[in-house]
C-alpha cells in the first residue's frame, strides 16, 4: 500500500515539475524573443557611397554601400557591420572618422535587414544565429575577390549584433586580425544575464528551494530550443566561442551606462577573450551604442589608432607622406598596449 502511496505522489511531482517548466517556459520564451525597444538614428542614403551587393553561400543577395577616403590612398578596408534596428547606411555614423583618414569602409546588411534579401521563415532579432555568420563570411569572401582591394589589409567594426556576430566568427575568419565591437555581447553571457535579472521576479521566491538557478537554466534552454525551431534558426550559444582562436585582437567599446549589455557582461567577455583582447574602453556617462555620439573625437582617435596596426605590416601600400608620417607616430604609441591608457582612464 505505501509502495502504490509512493509511486503516486512522485508521479504527482512530476506531473506539476512539467507544468511548472511548461508554464515557466513559456514566461521566458517571452523573454527571449521580445525584441528591446531601440532608439536607433535613421540614416538617410549617402550620395559619396558606392553600392554593391554579392550572394551568401545558400544564394541570398545581400546589399551593401562602399565609402571611399577623399584625395589620398586607400590605407585598408574595414567591413561595417550594423546593428539589428539600423543598416548599412549607418556606416557614416560610427566609421567617419576611419573614412577621413584613408580608410575605405565597405558597409552592408545582413538577411532580412535593410536593403538585403529576406530569407523566408526567419525572423531575425538581436540574438547571433548561424545565418549573420555565414553572412559574414560572404562579405570578406567578396571583399577579397575585389581586384580593388587586393594588397589592403582588412578590419571589422561591429555595432552590437553585428559585433556580437563578428565576435562569433572569430574562428572562421582566419585572415582577419584586428576588430573593433562596440556594445556587443555573447548570446550565452545576455541570457545568463536575463536568468539572473529575471529569475526572482517571474518565479514565485517559494520555488526557489526547489529550482535552483542550475534547474531554471534547463528550462530555459528548452525555451532557446524551441524559438530557434519557430523562427527557423540555430543560435550560437557556445560558451566556449574563443577555445582556440589565436593570432587575434580584439578592441572593445562599451558604455558605463548601457542598460542592455551592462558593464558586467563586458568585463565577463573581456575575461573570456584573454589575450585577444587589445583593449576595453568604457566611455563615462553613455547608453547602448552611444560612445561616438558622446565622444565623437576619442573614438575616431582610438579606431584609427588601433586600425593603423594593420598597415605597419603593408609596406607595399601606397600612402602619402603625411598619412605615412602619422602612422609611425601612432604606432609607437601601440607599444604595449599603452594607447587606450595615455588616452582616456576609464578603462574597463
Amino acid at each position: 500500500m505505501y509502495f502504490i502511496y509512493a509511486i503516486l505522489i512522485l508521479l504527482a511531482l512530476f506531473i506539476i515539475d512539467v507544468i511548472a517548466r511548461i508554464y515557466y517556459g513559456r514566461k521566458a520564451l517571452h523573454l527571449i524573443e521580445n525584441l528591446p525597444s531601440f532608439d536607433v538614428e535613421k540614416i538617410p542614403p549617402q550620395k559619396q557611397a558606392v553600392p554593391f551587393e554579392f550572394q551568401t553561400t545558400d544564394q541570398v543577395t545581400l546589399r551593401g554601400s562602399i565609402y571611399h577616403p577623399d584625395e589620398m590612398p586607400a590605407l585598408g578596408v574595414i567591413l561595417f557591420c550594423p546593428e539589428i534596428s539600423s543598416n548599412h547606411w549607418s556606416a557614416v555614423k560610427y566609421a567617419q572618422g576611419l573614412i577621413d583618414n584613408g580608410y575605405i569602409v565597405v558597409s552592408f546588411d545582413f538577411r532580412n535587414q535593410g536593403e538585403s534579401d529576406s530569407l523566408n521563415g526567419y525572423q531575425p532579432m538581436h540574438w547571433v544565429t548561424e545565418y549573420e555568420v555565414d553572412d559574414l563570411e560572404a562579405a570578406v569572401k567578396w571583399i577579397g575577390d575585389q581586384d580593388a582591394f587586393q594588397n589592403l589589409p582588412l578590419g571589422i567594426l561591429g555595432i552590437s549584433r553585428g559585433g556580437s556576430t563578428t565576435l562569433a566568427a572569430l574562428n572562421r575568419l582566419s585572415d582577419i586580425e584586428f576588430v573593433a565591437v562596440d556594445s556587443s555581447f555573447t548570446n550565452d553571457l545576455l541570457i545568463t544575464h536575463y536568468l539572473e535579472r529575471w529569475a526572482r521576479v517571474i518565479v514565485p521566491s517559494f520555488l526557489f528551494k526547489f529550482y535552483p538557478l542550475s534547474q531554471m537554466r534547463k528550462t530555459l534552454d528548452l525555451a532557446i530550443w524551441f524559438s530557434q525551431y519557430k523562427r527557423n534558426c540555430k543560435y550560437i550559444n557556445s560558451s566556449n566561442l574563443f577555445e582556440g582562436v589565436s593570432g587575434k585582437q580584439v578592441l572593445m567599446i562599451v558604455g558605463a551606462k548601457d542598460s542592455y549589455v551592462p558593464l558586467r557582461i563586458t568585463k565577463q567577455l573581456k575575461k573570456m577573450l584573454g589575450e585577444l583582447c587589445f583593449d576595453l574602453w568604457v566611455a563615462p556617462q553613455t547608453s547602448h551604442n552611444g560612445a561616438r555620439e558622446s565622444y565623437p573625437a576619442e573614438y575616431d582617435s582610438r579606431l584609427v589608432a588601433f586600425f593603423h596596426q594593420m598597415i605597419v605590416a603593408q609596406p607595399a601600400t601606397p600612402v602619402s607622406k603625411e598619412v605615412s608620417a602619422s602612422v609611425a607616430s601612432e604606432t609607437e604609441q601601440l607599444d604595449n598596449k599603452n594607447l587606450a591608457t595615455n588616452l582616456n582612464e576609464n578603462n574597463g
